[in-house]
């Protein structure tokens, strides 16, 4: 099992914009069950919110990236350009 993790910084003035996208796009995705969360203590400057999914494979993580990051990765671009930044990480559960 894996985690996948989205972070997305946006400036403050923007940011209610991006939550909206987010939550309309990919958090009430049928496909996934995603976690949104707001992140409250972070070094950077604007808002910090996580988006992560659990995923059975390296293959469904590919999947999610494809349906969902490329077109938040689409919209940064195009509508949101040096306002708001992601980077993603996945990591693997351990066995106990």
């Amino acid at each position: 099992m894996f985690l996948y993790n989205v972070s997305v910084i946006a400036e403050e003035t923007i940011h209610q914009e991006v939550v909206s996208w987010i939550q309309d796009h990919i958090v009430q995705s049928q496909k996934f069950q995603v976690h949104f969360l707001e992140m409250l203590q972070s070094p950077h400057e604007g808002m910090t919110y996580c988006i992560q999914v659990v995923l059975p494979s390296e293959d469904h993580i590919a999947d999610f990236q494809q349906v969902h990051l490329i077109p938040l990765q689409q919209l940064i671009s195009e509508v949101y350009k040096d306002k708001v930044f992601l980077f993603d990480s996945t990591m693997k559960y351990l066995k106990k």
